[in-house]
């Protein structure tokens, strides 16, 4: 039987995903001890996110991130909707530039982050990732944790001050703590397709984040940095297999699109399910939750891996005064401030905006003819109200 290892820190990060490295490059750049587990060999190429909102673009900004990402990806200054008639509301980013420095979405591949992150990590004396060690359990008493870990094989013991748990849905922290997860599967699922093609010539004037609608039907155009990417509801009733075949797809775009005669080129498609939940506890004693691990939810509006990435800041700047002030109650408040957010704030707006139907389409053409109203439109889909964010200059 293998000697069991051990190590001591002041904060274990168990999941090396956006939510994580965001949190312990926050923590490790403030001068506290962590490590972080990652149960994979590598970090995951896996990426269904690739919206950045402005209020998590001024996060990265912080962090040293956001230059190389701007770079790369594509920025998104125009959200449109229309018919196939032609649009019928536009609201642009640039209306909010005098409540962000960075008043556009940014459409890039989560995996593209990551990377960056680990860099600044890895080059900071104080903070060591782990990877093929994967979470198990954790035990604690009212000063510490300790967490066991399977370390490609072996035991390992650490013990810290605190645990935040960012290994994704299935979060293995969660169901060791006992925290229920409790919620709905939507009845539909997505189709996801990329597609090379000039989607111009068919939408003229198509805006990089599109959302198509007729006669109840509707469809969402994402363009990416090298693709543009087609979202298609999917009924509860059409198995996998059938929506991933090429006449399913073509007759789902002339439903909406009639004169689009030939269906655009697909370069890959998937399916997915969506779930809406929110953990119903944010922490047990001094082990915390952030991001997948804490809530889920449908993945039209891009907003669950923004609201993961605003807990990691909120959890991590609450962990170091924590530190500082030996005062362990304002991690729990941090905690408690973020599931009121994922309940009030995240669930119903990712909600509304699967809803759609006419009422909300009405509603849309209402906010377009106000530049007020389009203004506090775009700042709540920039989630510009969902994180406490420092005062700008006047």
């Amino acid at each position: 039987m293998p000697m069991t290892a051990s190590l001591t820190t002041q904060v274990i990060v168990a999941g090396a995903g956006p939510v994580g490295l965001v949190a312990a490059l926050i923590l490790a750049r403030a001068g506290v001890d962590i490590v972080v587990l990652e149960k994979r060999a590598a970090l995951t190429a896996a990426s269904k996110a690739s919206t950045f909102h402005p209020a998590t673009l001024e996060i990265l900004d912080d962090l040293g991130v956001l230059k190389p990402m701007l770079a790369e990806g594509e920025i998104v200054k125009r959200i449109q909707y229309r018919t196939p008639e032609g649009p019928f509301a536009e609201f642009v980013l640039a209306d909010l530039s005098e409540r962000t420095p960075f008043p556009f979405r940014l459409h890039l591949e989560q995996a593209r982050l990551t990377p960056l992150l680990l860099a600044q990590i890895e080059a900071l004396p104080n903070a060591r990732v782990l990877f093929g060690t994967g979470f198990e359990a954790v035990t604690q008493d009212e000063s510490s944790v300790t967490v066991t870990a399977d370390s490609d094989g072996a035991p390992l013991t650490i013990r810290a001050d605190y645990l935040l748990g960012t290994d994704g849905a299935r979060s293995a922290v969660r169901e060791a703590l006992g925290i229920a997860f409790d919620g709905m599967v939507y009845p539909h699922k997505v189709l996801r397709v990329m597609t090379s093609d000039d989607l111009d010539t068919v939408l003229p004037g198509i805006a990089p984040i599109t959302y198509l609608h007729n006669g109840g039907k509707s469809l969402s155009f994402l363009k990416m940095p090298d693709c543009w990417r087609i979202i298609i509801r999917v009924p509860g009733d059409v198995p996998d297999e059938t929506a991933l075949q090429d006449g399913w797809f073509a007759d789902r775009i002339r439903e909406v699109m009639p004169s689009w005669s030939t269906p655009p080129t697909v370069l890959g498609r998937d399916v997915y399910g969506a779930s809406r939940r929110v953990a119903s506890h944010y922490h047990v004693g001094r082990a915390f939750l952030a991001g997948d691990g804490a809530h889920v939810t449908n993945t039209r509006g891009g907003m669950n891996m923004n609201c993961g990435i605003h807990d990691a800041k909120a959890l991590a700047e609450a962990m170091i005064r924590a530190l500082r002030e030996h005062r362990p109650e304002l991690v729990v408040a941090a905690a408690t401030e973020r599931k009121r957010i994922a309940e009030e704030m995240l669930i119903p707006r990712t909600d509304r905006n699967v809803a759609g139907g006419e009422d909300w389409l009405q509603k849309v053409r209402d906010l377009a003819a106000s530049r007020s109203s389009a203004i506090d439109y775009l700042a709540a889909a920039a989630m510009l109200d969902m994180l406490e964010r420092p005062a700008r200059a006047a």
